[in-house]
């Protein structure tokens, strides 16, 4: 399976979901108050609403859930390293086991798996996010929600521009980076064999190429937009206005209800 593939953020599925049908502006609403209220959450009970909302969002998307795991494989390795060192790190409460220099306690443990679980569902709101809107749509709301700080100054199109080509160009660097590791394994060359230096050191001759490509990418879509007329500050039209319809209210009191909830349960 190529990184491209086992990496799922900036790539949109079509399906002809609810979730789908919404505005754009109303997923972005939902899903920065899931992400708050996630980073807010301190209770066991309040971490299985919230992955049972996850899990229904999931279910109504039509998304397979093959396809939500198989996009989390490269991050289980941030998620490993991270609670292993809140259960080693983190003291406090009851000392389970003590080996050496090593020390478990409660405090520990109950850490880490509250990172683990942020971590996770954080990843899976933000993968849903792109994979039910397309990256057009999600610059235009971008640009939309933040027209309030138009008049302080602030470049609310550059600044929707620059996070759709960042969400469309991850998949097209990890697409190049696979194809160098696969001309670099034609060569000889091993990622998986030798010691963690060893390893290391076979992923060098991928940086300089990679680096490369993407300021080739970046130059030429610079190119693109330049040819098409775009200057930065200018009054631009859509070719489809956003508008709020009876179902985006209807699911956004939904989830800002469930929002709530899942705050008053805070211990």
């Amino acid at each position: 399976m190529s990184l491209s593939q086992s990496f799922i953020i900036g790539q949109y599925v079509h399906r002809n979901s609810i979730i789908h049908r919404l505005d754009p502006r109303a997923k972005l609403v939902i899903a920065f108050l899931f992400m708050l209220s996630v980073m807010l959450l301190n209770s066991w009970l309040s971490y299985v609403l919230s992955a049972v909302f996850v899990v229904c969002v999931v279910t109504i998307s039509q998304i397979p859930p093959s396809y939500i795991v198989r996009g989390l494989k490269p991050v289980w390795l941030i998620v490993i390293v991270t609670s292993v060192f809140h259960i080693f790190l983190t003291q406090g409460g009851e000392l389970w086991l003590e080996a050496g220099v090593f020390s478990i306690y409660k405090e520990g443990v109950i850490k880490a798996g509250n990172i683990a679980i942020r971590i996770i569902l954080l990843l899976v709101i933000a993968s849903l996010l792109t994979l039910t809107t397309k990256l057009g749509d999600l610059a235009q709301a971008i640009e939309d929600l933040l027209k309030p700080a138009k008049r302080l100054g602030v470049p609310t199109q550059e600044f929707a521009l620059m996070i759709s080509w960042t969400i469309r160009f991850i998949p097209i660097l990890l697409n190049e980076t696979d194809n160098v590791m696969k001309a670099q394994r034609a060569r000889g060359v091993s990622f998986n064999s030798g010691n963690i230096v060893r390893r290391l050191q076979s992923f060098i001759p991928i940086v300089v190429p990679i680096l490369l490509l993407a300021f080739q990418k970046a130059e030429s879509a610079s190119l693109a937009v330049e040819a098409r007329g775009y200057s930065p500050g200018m009054n631009r039209t859509q070719l489809r206005t956003l508008a709020f319809k009876k179902l985006d209210y209807q699911v956004l009191i939904i989830s800002i209800f469930c929002f709530a909830l899942l705050l008053a349960l805070r211990k």
